[in-house]
């Protein structure tokens, strides 16, 4: 019985005391400006906030304005096929190779 009761008190959790504060404690901020305003005695960094600067666009036709055919070939006893598409995911489109392997069994 003492055993089990020793137990249970080692399982639960104190919480630790409050840390003493290492300085002045400054002002939560309300609100944060953004503005891009360079003056004569501060250093500003500005940023493009352009999201889709380095994205990929989505593909249009082929230069030839014909897709690729899809492609068959013969592998042992099965077929191989292959072709190209366009897959998207998440919003994100690229180019995309499908290969099928066919095997009679």
């Amino acid at each position: 019985m003492l055993g089990a009761v020793l137990m249970l008190v080692q399982a639960i959790p104190v919480t630790p005391p409050p840390l003493p504060a290492a300085g002045p404690i400054l002002p939560k901020v309300l609100s944060v400006v953004s503005r891009c305003d360079p003056s004569a005695d501060d250093i500003v960094v500005c940023g493009n906030k352009d999201r889709d600067q380095y994205r990929l666009k989505p593909l249009g036709p082929p230069p030839n304005g014909k897709p690729l055919p899809p492609m068959t070939a013969k592998l042992g006893s099965g077929t191989i096929d292959g072709r190209a598409t366009q897959r998207c995911v998440g919003g994100f489109c690229a180019p995309a190779a499908m290969v099928t392997v066919k095997l009679p069994f």
